[in-house]
C-alpha cells in the first residue's frame, strides 16, 4: 500500500488557518514516530513541485523535514511526512502561512492532517526502492554521481541534498551499493554530517565540487573514511584560506590524501611536488601583498608607477629562450626579448644588457610588448624570509596584447631588500620563453577577479563570480559587493555573515526549476 491508495485513519485531526489553535491538544500525538501526517498547501500558482518545497525547507530553517509523495490536486497539492513534530509545531506557530517569495501577495497557505496513516499501512522501503533505481542508474564502476541530484528526471520525490536529513536518507540507501568514490557536485551541500551514516573506510575518494561549504572543519566528518582524493574549488572555503594553511588543514582531516583538487600531493604515502614552497608562514601577508599590488602594475599602461617598487639601484637581467615542439613553438616567437637578453652563452651584447637603476629598469619595461598575467597559473616560491629579506621565484604566464594567441611562460627571481620598513626589489633575473604545452593548455581558463577592480568590465567579472560561488541573485550580490568597496574576500566573510544570521531572504537567492 502507498500514500496515494491508503485510506485517512479515523482519529485524523485536520488543522488549518481558523483551528491551528488545537496544535496544542495534540502535543502527544506530534511526538509518535509511527504516524504519518499529511500536508496540503492549499494553492501553489503553477509552480513546480522543486520551488515549492524549496521555498517551504528554508522557511523551517535549520529544522528538517523529508518530504515524500508530492501531488498535485486542483490548484494546490500534498506531500507527506513523518517524525517532524518541530517542524509542524514551526507552520502553527506562523499560522499556517508560509512568505511566496515569487509573489509576496500570494502566500502559501496550509492545512495539516495528523495521524492520517501510519507505518503500519505505509513503509517507507516502497519509496526507498525508486530512490534505489535511481541511484543505481547513477552507478558505474564503484562511482556513484549524485551531481545535481533533485533534478534527476526519474526521481519520485523531492530529495534536496543540501537539506542534511535528506542527504542521510540518500546516503543510507545508496549504501546496498558499497561505492568507493561519490560526486556530490552542485547541490547547495552546507554540512558533511549526513556522511556519517556510511560505514566507517567504505569510500576513498569525494567530490563536493561548487557546494556551499565553508569552513574546512567539515571535513571532520570523513576521519571514518580513508579519503586519498578530495575536490573541494567552487566552495566559499576556497576563497577563504592561503593555499598553504589549505592544504595543511585538509591533511589533517584526510592524513591518507593523495590528490587535492587535481593536484597530486603524494602518490603512495610519498609526497609529491609542492605547486607552491613558503619557507615561512609568516612570509604569506607579504608576498602577497607584493604579487598583489606588482603585477596588475606591471600589466597597466603606466608604468612609471612600477618604478617605486624597485631600490634606485637595482640591478635587472633577463635572459630568453625558445622550447621547441611545444604548441606555442610556431606561434610564441621570443625576438622581441632576444636583443635585451643577458644569456651568456649567446648573447654578444651580453654585458651592457645589465641594467642599473629603477628608471633604467622601467626604461626597458617600457620597451617591451605590452602584456597581462595569468595569477591563475602562478607558482610561488618563497626560498628565504626575513624582516630585512626575502627570496621569491614567480613562475607562470602571460599574454602578450594584442597578440592574443602569443602565450609566453616566464619566470622571476626577485630579491627584495627592507628599506624604511617597505619592501623594495634590489635585485631581479626574468626568464621568458615560450609557453610549456602543459601551460598553454590551461592558461586563462579563469576570468580574472582583482582585489579592486579598476572598471566597470571588470566590476561585472567579479559579480558573476561572486553570484556563482554565494547562489545569490545579481541584484543581491552586487548589495554585498558594492558595500564591501567589490573587496571580494570580504564581501564573502559579510556573505557568511548574513547568511548563518538568516539576514538574506529567500528570493535573494537564485531559484532553480
Amino acid at each position: 500500500m502507498d500514500f496515494k491508495t491508503v485510506t485517512p485513519s479515523p482519529d485524523a485531526i485536520t488543522l488549518n488557518e481558523i483551528n491551528v489553535c488545537l496544535i496544542n491538544q495534540c502535543k502527544a500525538l506530534l511526538d509518535v514516530k509511527t504516524y504519518w501526517h499529511k500536508f496540503y498547501i492549499i494553492e501553489t500558482y503553477g509552480l513546480t513541485r522543486n520551488l515549492v518545497l524549496k521555498t517551504l525547507l528554508e522557511h523551517i530553517q535549520p529544522l528538517e523535514l523529508i518530504p515524500l509523495c508530492y501531488t498535485e490536486e486542483g490548484k494546490g497539492a500534498y506531500f507527506f511526512a513523518r517524525n517532524c513534530s518541530q517542524v509542524i509545531k514551526k507552520f502553527c506557530s506562523d499560522k499556517l502561512t508560509v512568505h511566496n517569495p515569487f509573489d509576496f501577495r500570494k502566500p502559501f497557505k496550509l492545512k495539516i492532517a495528523l495521524k492520517y496513516t501510519t507505518t503500519c499501512n505505509v513503509k517507507v522501503d516502497h519509496y526507498c526502492r525508486n530512490v534505489l533505481k535511481v541511484l543505481q542508474k547513477r552507478l558505474k564502476s564503484h562511482i556513484l554521481c549524485l551531481n545535481n541530484f533533485v533534478e534527476d528526471p526519474d526521481l519520485n520525490d523531492f530529495l534536496l541534498l543540501s537539506e542534511p536529513k535528506l542527504l542521510a536518507f540518500v546516503l543510507n540507501v545508496a549504501k546496498i551499493l558499497k561505492p568507493k568514490i561519490i560526486k556530490l557536485c552542485n547541490n547547495e551541500i552546507k554540512s558533511l554530517e549526513a556522511l556519517r551514516v556510511l560505514p566507517a573506510q567504505s569510500i576513498n575518494a569525494l567530490d563536493l565540487r561548487n557546494n556551499l561549504i565553508t569552513n574546512l572543519t567539515e571535513l571532520k566528518h570523513l576521519s571514518i573514511f580513508d579519503i586519498t582524493e578530495l575536490w573541494l574549488e567552487g566552495n566559499p572555503l576556497c576563497d577563504l584560506y592561503d593555499e598553504y594553511n589549505y592544504v595543511e588543514q585538509i591533511i589533517k582531516y584526510c592524513p591518507k590524501i593523495e590528490k587535492l583538487d587535481g593536484f597530486l600531493l603524494r602518490q603512495n604515502g610519498v609526497p609529491s611536488f609542492r605547486r607552491n614552497f613558503l619557507c615561512d608562514v609568516s612570509a604569506y601577508d607579504v608576498i602577497d601583498q607584493f604579487l598583489e599590488d606588482y603585477f596588475p602594475t606591471y600589466d597597466s599602461k603606466d608604468l612609471a608607477k612600477l618604478e617605486s617598487f624597485y631600490h634606485k639601484d637595482a640591478l635587472f637581467s633577463m635572459t630568453a629562450e625558445q622550447f621547441h615542439n611545444q604548441v606555442s613553438s610556431a606561434t610564441s616567437h621570443i625576438k622581441s626579448y632576444k636583443q635585451y637578453s643577458r644569456n651568456l652563452m649567446d648573447t654578444p651584447n651580453r654585458d651592457s644588457n645589465l641594467y642599473i637603476g629603477s628608471r633604467e629598469i622601467v626604461k626597458l619595461f617600457e620597451l617591451l610588448p605590452h602584456c597581462e598575467h595569468d595569477p591563475y597559473s602562478f607558482t610561488v616560491d618563497v626560498m628565504h624570509y626575513s624582516k630585512k629579506l626575502a627570496i621569491i621565484i614567480v613562475t607562470g604566464v602571460f599574454m602578450e596584447i594584442p597578440y592574443v594567441k602569443r602565450i609566453l611562460g616566464f619566470n622571476r627571481y626577485f630579491i627584495l631588500e627592507c628599506r624604511d620598513k617597505n619592501f623594495r626589489i634590489a635585485n631581479e633575473q626574468l626568464h621568458i620563453f615560450n609557453a610549456l604545452s602543459s601551460q598553454q593548455a590551461k592558461a586563462f581558463k579563469k576570468p580574472r577577479v582583482l582585489q579592486e577592480p579598476r572598471n566597470e568590465t571588470q566590476k561585472n567579472q567579479m559579480l558573476n563570480t561572486f553570484a556563482i560561488i554565494t547562489n545569490l541573485t545579481k541584484e543581491w550580490a552586487k548589495i554585498v559587493l558594492e558595500e564591501c568597496h567589490y573587496n571580494l574576500k570580504h564581501a564573502l566573510l559579510v556573505f557568511i555573515d548574513l547568511y548563518k544570521s538568516d539576514k538574506i531572504p529567500s528570493h535573494g537567492f537564485k531559484t532553480y526549476d
